[in-house]
């Protein structure tokens, strides 16, 4: 349960908190995307990107079976479930000074930067420069989050 005394913690570090809270959904709606591509749900139709199609396209210039797209793809989601797990672990902790914060953010940020690379790594082999170009662009901007959170949550809140 949140309390007072956590909401007044959430403004004295609302640049972590945002961000924190940008790459959690980030990652958590990148993984929905894995699993609800094109599919209705009821009043809306979730149309994200449509991944199987993509995949199948680059599998088949690797000469690789196009049965292994959806395992890949579902594994992906997984992957990225668990990184906006990590995030969500960092905002619980910032918002209830829970633990190490930076400890939390430090794991989480690693851990978007590896999953980049290994996709930056697939990019280069199936030659999608466009992917390469956007992959590359987060990993400096989870740089530029991280050095932000750190200079937030080091430097002192003045009392009141």
């Amino acid at each position: 349960m949140i309390l007072i005394g956590d909401i007044m913690r959430i403004f004295q570090y609302p640049v972590s908190l945002v961000s924190l809270t940008f790459w959690f959904l980030f990652w958590f709606l990148n993984a929905l995307d894995k699993f609800l591509a094109q599919q209705h749900m009821g009043m809306i139709r979730w149309y994200g990107n449509h991944r199987v199609e993509k995949f199948g396209m680059y599998f088949e210039r690797l000469d690789i079976d196009s049965t292994y797209v959806v395992p890949t793809l579902v594994f992906a989601g997984i992957v990225e479930f668990a990184v906006a797990a990590l995030f969500g672990v960092a905002i619980w902790r910032l918002v209830k000074s829970g633990g190490d914060v930076l400890g939390a953010i430090s794991s989480a940020v690693a851990a978007s930067i590896v999953i980049f690379i290994g996709f930056e790594i697939f990019d280069v082999v199936v030659g999608d420069r466009a992917e390469l170009l956007e992959h590359s662009t987060y990993i400096g901007v989870l740089f530029l989050s991280y050095l932000v959170s750190l200079f937030e949550l080091q430097r002192k809140v003045p009392a009141t």
